[in-house]
């Protein structure tokens, strides 16, 4: 029996702290971070895959495809997504998606998982977990499971 294994554990180079991206979007600017909506994170260059985001943020409910973010729970005052970016600064800050945010989120992630193994990226820590995996899960068997986030500047470790 022929078995095959990953080695799924970061590959950084030189300088590289994981998905840390500091502690206020200056400093993750400063470091090359870009706010990525499929992480509701800022993420270094070897953390991200902009490829797939990108696509990720064609299939949402809003116009043209975009996702629409809110501040309230019942869905009613809309966020502008360059404020959502902004949110990293204040580890209080939320923000709401709606329920297909939440199930094409899951599906993206997978996808990242996935591609991770060839492209020479690292999935963020905190995404990058078996109970990740199984709230997902949860996300799809459940109708209306909506979703609150915040925006990380570090995701090496789980929230």
């Amino acid at each position: 029996m022929r078995s095959s294994s990953y080695d799924c554990s970061p590959k950084l180079g030189k300088g590289k702290d994981g998905c840390n991206c500091g502690s206020s979007v200056a400093e993750a600017i400063e470091r090359g971070c870009k706010f990525d909506s499929l992480a509701m994170a800022r993420l270094p260059p070897h953390c991200r895959d902009d490829e797939l985001t990108a696509e990720f943020n064609t299939k949402g409910t809003g116009p043209n495809g975009t996702w629409v973010y809110y501040a309230d729970t019942a869905h009613t005052i809309p966020v502008d997504a360059a404020d959502v970016a902004r949110m990293g600064d204040d580890p209080f800050a939320r923000v709401r998606m709606d329920k297909n945010w939440h199930q094409i989120h899951c599906v993206f992630d997978w996808l990242k998982q996935f591609r991770s193994q060839t492209r020479g990226t690292i999935v963020e820590p905190r995404s990058n977990t078996e109970s990740h995996i199984k709230h997902c899960g949860t996300v799809m068997r459940e109708p209306g499971y909506g979703t609150i986030s915040g925006v990380a500047l570090n995701t090496n470790a789980e929230e």
